[in-house]
Formats: C-alpha cells, sequence, structure tokens
C-alpha cells in the first residue's frame, strides 16, 4: 500500500508537470497569435514549474539547475527591469558574486593541488595551445559560413582569440572537473592575452589590437587569484592538521585579523595600478574571517564538521544564476536588435570549442576528467574583455555584438555541460586521473 507522503509528492509532481504544460501550451497559442512578445508569462511560468517539477523527482534532478537557467533567462528577457533595479544598479553584484564562487572553489582546493599540476605540466602547456589555436580557427571558419560582414566578423573572430574568462572556472567546479587545472590554464592564457590576442587578431583579422597588459593583469587578479587564495587559506583553516589551527583561540584571532584588516582597508587609497584590487582584497579577508569565526562557533555549537561542504554548492549555484541572469537583463536591448543568426553562429563557435577542446586532449592522453576541464577552458571565453577591446581598441560597437552574445550563450551552455557533466562521473581512480 502507498504511504501518505508518496502521494502528496506524486500529486505535486502531477500538478507541476500540468502546469508546464499548460504554460507551454498557452504561450505557443499567444506565440502563434500575436508574437513571442505576448509568450512571456505563460513561457516563465511554464519553465519555473519544469524546473521544479526536476527539483522534486529524483529522476530528473540533475536537471533542474539547467532548467532553472532558462527560467531565470526568459524573465530577464521578458522582464529586465525585475533584475537591472533593486533600488540601485544591480550590475555592481556581478564582479563578487563571480568572486564568490571562485572562493568556493579555492575552499575545494588546497596548494597541493596547484603544485601538482605544474609538477605535471602537459595539461596547463596543451590547454594554452589549444585556448589560442582551437578557437581563433573556429571563429574565422564560423564567420565565413555565415557571410557577416567585416565588422560583425572581426567581433567573431576577436571572442575566438581572447583567453578564458572566469566563467570556465566556474563550469569546471560545477561540472567536478580539475579546477586546479582550468584556473592555471585561465591565468597564464590571460597573461599571455597582451602578446597573443593581437597577433592572432592580426594574422586573421588583419587587425592589430592594443591590450592593456597592466589592468587586466591586475582585473584578472582581483577576479579570480585573490577569491582563490582566500579560498586556500581558508581550506587550510577548516581541514589543516596543524596543532596551532586545532586551538579555537587561534583560529578565533584569525578571524578577528582578518576582519580587521578588511575593515582597515575600506578607507585606504591604494596606488592606480593596484587599485582594482582593493574590493578583492577587502571581500576576501572578510570571508576568512567570517570561515574562522564560523568554524569557532560551529565547533562550539557541535555542529556538523562538513557544514562548509553543504552551503558552497548551492551558494555556487544561486550565485552564478544570477550573475547570468542580471547579465542578460542588463544587455537584453542589444540581444533583441543583434538577430538569431549571430546567435546561432555563437552556438556554433561554443560547441566547436567543446568538442575540439575535449578529443584533442583525449588524443594527447589527458584523462578524462582533465579533457573535460580542457574543453569547458576551450569553449568558454572572456566575453567581458572581448566586448571592451572591440569598443576600446576598435572603435566598433557591431565588433562588440558578438562578445555579448557569445558571452550569454556560453553561459547557458556551459550550465548546461557542467550540469551533465556533474551527473555523470568519470569513473577515474585517482592513479588515473594523475
Amino acid at each position: 500500500m502507498t504511504d501518505v507522503p508518496t502521494i502528496a509528492r506524486r500529486s505535486i509532481r502531477f500538478l507541476l508537470a500540468a502546469i508546464a504544460a499548460a504554460g507551454a501550451a498557452v504561450a505557443a497559442a499567444r506565440w502563434a497569435g500575436s508574437g513571442i512578445a505576448a509568450a512571456g508569462l505563460p513561457l516563465v511560468v511554464s519553465l519555473i514549474a519544469t524546473a521544479l517539477y526536476c527539483q522534486a523527482d529524483q529522476r530528473v534532478r540533475a536537471s533542474a539547475f539547467t532548467c532553472w537557467v532558462f527560467a531565470f533567462l526568459a524573465a530577464a528577457m521578458y522582464y529586465p527591469w525585475l533584475f537591472t533595479n533593486w533600488g540601485f544598479d544591480t550590475g555592481i553584484l556581478v564582479i563578487p558574486m563571480l568572486q564568490l564562487i571562485m572562493f568556493g572553489m579555492g575552499t575545494k582546493l588546497s596548494v597541493a593541488d596547484f603544485l601538482r599540476e605544474f609538477r605535471r605540466p602537459k595539461g596547463i602547456v596543451l590547454g594554452t595551445l589549444l585556448v589560442f589555436t582551437v578557437m581563433p580557427v573556429a571563429g574565422v571558419l564560423v564567420a565565413r559560413a555565415f557571410g557577416f560582414a567585416p565588422e560583425i566578423a572581426v567581433g567573431v573572430i576577436l571572442i575566438g582569440a581572447c583567453p578564458g574568462g572566469a566563467a570556465s572556472n566556474v563550469m569546471a567546479y560545477l561540472a567536478r572537473g580539475n579546477v586546479a587545472l582550468c584556473v592555471s590554464v585561465t591565468t597564464l592564457t590571460t597573461l599571455l592575452t597582451p602578446l597573443a590576442t593581437p597577433a592572432l587578431m592580426k594574422l586573421s583579422a588583419g587587425a592589430l589590437i592594443e591590450v592593456p597588459f597592466l589592468k587586466m593583469t591586475m582585473s584578472s587578479l582581483n577576479l579570480i587569484l585573490v577569491p582563490v587564495a582566500a579560498g586556500l587559506v581558508c581550506h587550510r583553516i577548516l581541514y589543516g592538521t596543524e596543532p596551532v589551527l586545532q586551538r579555537r583561540s587561534t583560529v578565533a584571532a584569525i578571524g578577528v585579523l582578518a576582519l580587521f584588516l578588511a575593515g582597515a582597508l575600506v578607507p585606504l587609497s591604494l596606488p592606480a595600478p593596484v587599485s582594482v584590487l582593493k574590493p578583492g582584497l577587502i571581500l576576501g579577508f572578510a570571508l576568512v574571517g567570517i570561515v574562522a569565526l564560523a568554524r569557532v562557533a560551529v565547533a562550539a555549537l557541535h555542529g556538523p564538521s562538513d557544514w562548509m561542504n553543504r552551503i558552497l554548492p548551492k551558494t555556487s549555484m544561486v550565485s552564478i544564476l544570477l550573475y547570468v541572469t542580471i547579465v542578460v537583463a542588463l544587455n537584453r536591448d542589444e540581444l533583441l536588435r543583434v538577430g538569431l543568426l549571430l546567435v546561432a553562429a555563437s552556438a556554433a563557435h561554443n560547441l566547436l570549442g567543446f568538442v575540439l577542446g575535449y578529443w584533442a586532449s583525449r588524443a594527447a592522453g589527458l584523462s578524462r576528467r582533465d579533457s573535460r576541464t580542457l574543453s569547458i577552458e576551450v569553449g568558454l571565453k572572456n566575453g567581458g574583455l572581448g566586448m571592451g577591446l572591440a569598443l576600446e581598441a576598435l572603435n566598433s560597437p557591431n565588433a562588440a555584438l558578438a562578445p555579448i552574445v557569445f558571452g550569454k550563450w556560453m553561459n547557458i551552455s556551459g550550465s548546461a555541460l557542467a550540469n551533465y557533466w556533474r551527473s555523470r562521473p568519470t569513473g577515474e581512480s585517482d592513479e588515473q586521473i594523475r
């Protein structure tokens, strides 16, 4: 005999499925009768109901995050005002949310993880080569295949010639990939960008662009290395076996000191070249302080030892969801003006990066886990950098359209791929991975 809780769960799933189907039907009818603009509310309701259904059904729960991404993206396109003004410009949340995600990755890593990667540099060297070969060549092929006007074609090639962005590190983390390898390749390719990107653009697009090396390097440090370093410190605080870290008084002192340093940085004026690091340093010290004091409090209350592991995955998913949604909402008008052709080109370009990145890595003898990591690293690009270079170096708003569209599309495809791989372990032993 079926128990009451089971009947209730089935009833909820049935109701959610019915709402999702009804919403999709109404959206389709409105789309056919009055155009896509009229399909907004029922489409969003249908997608939310689908995401809730996936959340409630164990068999498809792995797809829930991807469904939530589509639901929020639809809401951002139809109702951008919901995400662009919360009494302040929501654009200021984008960088801190990415930094928070990067911090979460850092807490999963130790210095030994990075040392291991540099002791066997095959993955880093191969990843760097693939980043600066696969996507630039794919960009040229896609631009020619779609027959874009010169300025649009230059934008497609430009995004291919950019390094990997922070999104690749996030997606590698969500996909249970080799985050240390991904961060290492992202950092190295970003540092090589001032030389590599202009050379690639001159070779493939006939344009030589100037890259502000110091500013871009500092931005990379602020967005990636500073929060990851804070995460590494927290990893040691949480899991270090040194006797000094087993004393609550010591951990509490570390927490108080870190919060003091965060507060002391707020009014401090840093020299112009390194001023971009200030927000990251403040956030990093604050997070170290919070984690250290939280460890003391949890231990005093006899709480679960894995409390950080319970919090961070959900925090990371919510952060990436809001990040993607806010960025799409802020650029909604530009996206509507671009048209589906550039979206299709971005999807093709992105897919080539994923496929060629993975199979080139496998052909070179890397493990499945590392190959998945490099597939994501190759396929996901720094769209913000590409857009900035198009506007500032090329002085071409039309060239900036491809990085804008690619940047939004890769968050959708990257989330979907990361979610797919997350639910499908490689089955490799530690020895095989190493």
